[in-house]
C-alpha cells in the first residue's frame, strides 16, 4: 500500500512539472476502477463519460498543486466526486430552468461552463476543416463514424500504417490549432476529447 502512494506521488511530482506521459500513465491506470465509481453515482455511461473529461481537465487545470497532496488517489476520487456533484446540480438546475426559474448563480455557473465547452468543440472543428481533404475524412471516419484503423483502411484502399499515421498528425494538428487559441491540452486528453 506504501509502496502505491509513494508511485502515485512520484506521478504527480511528474504532472506538476507539466509531464503529459505522466498525465498519460495516471489517466490509463486510473480509468479503470474510476469509471464505474462516476457512472454509479451520474447513472448512465454517457453521463460518466462527460464527468470523467471533467475530472482529468481538472487534475491538469490543478498541477501547479499537486505536489502538496499527501494521498493522490483519495484526492482524484474526491475530485471525481466533486465533478459528479456539479455535473448532478447542473442537471437539477437544467430540469428546474425548464419547470421555474433557476438563481441567477446556478444559471451563470451552467452558462460559463457550457460556454467553455462549446468553444473547445468549436475549434476542434475548425482545425479538423482546417486538415486536408483526405486526413479530414480519416479523421472523421474514426471520431464521427467509430471506424477502426482496419476498416479506414480497407475502405480507403489504404495500408493501416498510412491510416495510423493520417491520424497522429490529424491530433497534432488539432492540439496546435488549440494551443494557438491557448488551449493546452495533453494529448492524451485530446484524444479523448475527439470521441
Amino acid at each position: 500500500m506504501y509502496d502505491n502512494i509513494y508511485i502515485d506521488k512520484a506521478l504527480f511530482q511528474r504532472i506538476s512539472e507539466g509531464d503529459e506521459t505522466a498525465f498519460g500513465v495516471l489517466f490509463n491506470t486510473s480509468l479503470q476502477s474510476l469509471e464505474p465509481f462516476i457512472q454509479k453515482m451520474v447513472k448512465s455511461p454517457e453521463n460518466a463519460q462527460e464527468v470523467i473529461q471533467a475530472t482529468f481537465l481538472r487534475v491538469w487545470l490543478s498541477r501547479d498543486k499537486l505536489t502538496e497532496i499527501d494521498h493522490p488517489k483519495a484526492w482524484l476520487y474526491r475530485v471525481a466526486a466533486n465533478e459528479c456533484y456539479t455535473y448532478l446540480r447542473k442537471e437539477a438546475t437544467e430540469y428546474r430552468l425548464r419547470e421555474t426559474a433557476a438563481t441567477a448563480a446556478y444559471e451563470t455557473d451552467t452558462v460559463t461552463r457550457q460556454l467553455s465547452l462549446k468553444e473547445l468543440q468549436a475549434l476542434i472543428e475548425e482545425a479538423v476543416q482546417l486538415l486536408s481533404p483526405q486526413r479530414r475524412r480519416i479523421f472523421q471516419m474514426s471520431r464521427n463514424k467509430g471506424m477502426k484503423i482496419p476498416e479506414i483502411a480497407t475502405e480507403l484502399d489504404l495500408s493501416p500504417h498510412s491510416v495510423k499515421n493520417a491520424l497522429v498528425f490529424s491530433l497534432k494538428a488539432i492540439r496546435e490549432h488549440l494551443r494557438r487559441y491557448g488551449h493546452t491540452i495533453p494529448l492524451v486528453y485530446l484524444v479523448f476529447l475527439c470521441k
